[in-house]
């Protein structure tokens, strides 16, 4: 039976939806456990949010199932529409479809105390689709994305590009990058600061903040709108 704080839970952000909706939308490309699409969602933001690891869209699925205009999709966003393999991390939200770098080179940077960034030996396989294919899927093609906020764990500049011409009607948002390839957690990863921020202000954004998310310094949030 379902617990009378999750129905007390659901019931004050229908509420606040309802009482709120100013039909703004938020688009989100890794859900983790709901906290930064549920802000937004009490809000009064249309929320589509993008999750593949199964057990995080399981649990944020039960959690937000009569929530109108809240939207879970099991999928990763990328460069392209299909499948890949999908691999696990120990604990929290550092999943990718990139492959994990081993402990020991990981720990150079992360340290050692970070042991949940490392891989748990656990992949399989989800479906992949790009942001436009899923914008022309749900007919937005004349929507205004008033926030995107990704948190792609290595492919976050391939998540900007997949908006393709889409990218024309977003109007701000946020994105977790790497400060440099050798800090990344994942191997090959290609998408460094730098080349997030030279994207979108090529793209006719202007970058309002850079701010670490890390005691390390190796991962920064970039903050941007036009």
């Amino acid at each position: 039976m379902e617990s009378i704080k999750r129905r007390f839970e659901k019931f004050s952000l229908i509420n606040s939806h309802l009482k709120q909706n100013s039909n703004k939308l938020l688009i989100e490309v890794g859900s983790y456990d709901g906290t930064d699409s549920l802000s937004f969602y009490k809000k009064g933001y249309k929320v589509y949010t993008f999750e593949p690891n199964k057990t995080l869209y399981e649990q944020l699925q039960y959690r937000t199932s009569e929530l109108p205009n809240y939207t879970i999709i099991p999928k990763a966003v990328c460069l392209s529409d299909g499948t890949t393999q999908f691999n696990i991390c120990k604990s929290g939200g550092a999943s990718s479809i990139l492959e994990f770098k081993p402990d020991e080179e990981l720990n150079k940077n992360w340290t050692s105390e970070r042991w949940d960034l490392h891989y748990s030996g656990t992949s399989y396989t989800v479906e992949t689709i790009r942001l436009d294919t899923f914008i022309e899927q749900n007919n937005l093609q004349d929507t205004v994305i008033d926030y995107l906020h990704v948190d792609a764990q290595g492919v976050d500049l391939d998540v900007l590009q997949s908006l393709g011409k889409y990218i024309k009607n977003l109007k701000e948002g946020v994105v977790e990058t790497v400060k440099e390839q050798e800090k990344s957690i994942y191997v090959n990863q290609v998408n460094t600061l730098d080349k997030v921020k030279e994207f979108l202000i090529s793209n006719g954004f202007k970058i309002n903040l850079v701010e670490s998310n890390d005691q390390s310094f190796c991962e920064y949030n970039v903050h941007f709108s036009k």
